[in-house]
């Protein structure tokens, strides 16, 4: 090999090692070096209990020594390693930096991130830190010259190690089993941080999954739909509504639910309705942004299930609604894969991109020139970049910068949390600005339509809290700051008055819980749409229409 030559010719010796003992060392400075995260929540929910803390070591360190000599097989043994090594180098980084969990849909994530999405996360301290921990060791497992044994006695010798370790594992475990478990059970994400195993399993389950998917085909779904009061048998204007999917826009951080500053001092002077205790489907794009537009809720969604069904754009394009779809972030996620969508990240316009991205003034750009052609029912979806994470910064020009001094840096590391909340809460202030202009161009087309515009965000954002940062945590212990979203409603007069809606009734229901599970039913009622998959219970217009309230 061309790396063992290099490396006897500077240091004069080229190491030679049994192929067992290269996989033990691996497996100890995986172990030791790339799985902070995992050894703090250790420390942290054993509450410092030394003998279970070294039960743990012991089980775990005997456990990987197994699993990593398991792989030691001739050819192999290498690329193995050094596969192991790189894995665990950049998942330590992330759960390390950001306390992300690298579950299957975190993997998916990242799969479908484009190159602007992932250029703000490979920084120079990322590229320092490969270097470092990750691609030096490799080169030094590439350099190692193993000493085979003939193929019985390797397989013998494995065994003799590996059989062993097992029950040293087994042992351990069960020493302070009673502790474990109960740890286990409050603490869910404790060995989610298990570097590099539960991350390289996650990405495993999620290629298969996505094998499977590769042959969906979505079914049918709400072609009985229709217009209750069709504008063929009724005199009324056309009825549009503007959806505007927000981007790691967080409640916690919306002066319109009571946040100290003003985040929201356009909006605040617009007739609109704050939904204050709003719950996300999903603690990422790839999940939430389909679920929103899914038939099914939080509790029955999952990836494949949406994929197997049309969605809400489909629904109402049966029902004779024209549909469209504006993107200004990473995709539509499928959800528009039936009907027309402009991607604007795309398209380069110097007056609002740069580097692959763009400001959302793109998607408001255009809305009057769209909203003039509009002789029918209609639903435009806009997909905001919004305050997509880290580069906070980039996401609003420079008359936002209100809050000051802000991160400027995709490097967490090299700003103070305050700076780093100040550059969201910008980007916030941008979006109250895009919405606001939303409402007042819908408004300015009062005399020929009749037009509402539903806002909410798709998941939350950690700011530091608790250690976290980002977003993509497990449901099951997301933090609020990732699950609760900011919804904003505003219906035009004509509307209000040709739909029957009670704005007395639906002001009562601000303060109530309210999920994105009503999003697919409560746009049906909004456009009048009737079908069998329509449930009104989960309409939250349904019992404020025609002066009935709840």
């Amino acid at each position: 090999m061309e790396g063992s030559g290099l490396f006897k010719s500077l240091f004069g010796f080229r190491p030679r090692m049994r192929s067992e003992w290269l996989s033990i060392l691996t497996a100890v400075y995986v172990l030791s070096f790339l799985n902070a995260t995992f050894w703090n929540k250790s420390f942290a929910y054993l509450n410092g209990d030394a003998m279970a803390l070294l039960a743990l070591g012991v089980g775990i360190l005997a456990i990987f020594v197994a699993l990593f000599v398991s792989l030691s097989v001739k050819y192999l043994t290498k690329p193995v390693l050094i596969l192991f090594v790189l894995a665990s180098v950049s998942g330590a980084w992330f759960m390390d930096r950001f306390g992300v969990i690298i579950d299957s849909e975190m993997v998916r994530n990242v799969v479908e991130t484009n190159q602007a999405e992932a250029g703000h996360l490979i920084t120079s301290a990322f590229i320092m830190h490969m270097v470092i921990f990750g691609l030096l060791p490799s080169l030094l497992i590439a350099t190692v010259e193993i000493v085979h044994r003939p193929i019985l006695k390797k397989v013998g010798v494995n065994l003799l190690i590996i059989i062993p370790c097992l029950a040293v594992f087994a042992l351990a475990g069960y020493s302070h089993s009673g502790t474990f478990m109960f740890n286990i059970r409050q603490h869910r994400d404790w060995f989610h941080t298990l570097n590099p195993l539960f991350p390289m399993g996650s990405a495993v389950k999620l290629f298969i999954r996505k094998g499977e998917e590769q042959t969906i085909i979505a079914q049918p779904l709400g072609t009985d739909a229709k217009v209750a009061d069709d504008r063929k048998s009724v005199d009324r204007k056309p009825r549009v509504t503007v959806v505007v999917v927000g981007e790691t826009a967080r409640a916690a951080n919306f002066q319109l639910g009571g946040y100290g500053r003003e985040t929201n001092p356009e909006l605040s002077k617009r007739d609109i309705l704050y939904f204050k205790n709003t719950s996300s489907c999903g603690t990422a794009t790839a999940v939430s942004v389909p679920c929103m537009f899914s038939v099914y809720g939080r509790q029955d969604y999952s990836h494949s299930k949406a994929l197997a069904s049309e969605d809400l754009m489909d629904v109402l394009t049966h029902a004779g609604v024209k549909t469209e779809w504006w993107d200004n972030n990473t995709g539509d996620k499928q959800v528009a894969d039936r009907i027309k969508k402009i991607e604007f990240f795309r398209s380069g316009d110097p007056r609002f991109c740069s580097g692959g991205e763009c400001l959302d003034q793109i998607l408001v750009d255009g809305l009057d020139a769209w909203l003039d052609k509009v002789d029918g029912d209609a639903v435009l979806v806009l997909h905001q970049l919004g305050n997509h994470g880290p580069a906070y910064y980039l996401r609003y020009p420079e008359e936002f910068r209100t809050f000051t001094p802000d991160c400027r840096t995709v490097d967490f590391d090299a700003c103070t949390p305050e700076t780093i909340t100040n550059a969201y809460d910008n980007a916030l202030l941008y979006t109250d600005h895009i919405l606001s202009e939303v409402i007042d161009k819908l408004g300015a087309h009062a005399d020929r339509l009749d037009t509402a515009m539903i806002y909410m965000s798709d998941h939350g954002e950690s700011l530091g809290e608790k250690g976290l940062y980002l977003h993509g945590a497990p449901y099951m212990f997301a933090p609020d700051e990732q699950t609760h979203v900011p919804f904003v409603l505003w219906t035009s007069p004509g509307l209000r008055q040709s739909t029957g809606i009670d704005t007395s009734c639906l002001s009562a229901k601000t303060d109530a819980h309210q999920s994105q599970d009503e999003l697919f039913h409560s746009v049906l009622g909004l456009m009048r749409v009737e079908t069998k998959v329509y449930d009104p219970s989960l309409d939250i217009f349904a019992s404020c229409r025609d002066g009935v309230s709840s």
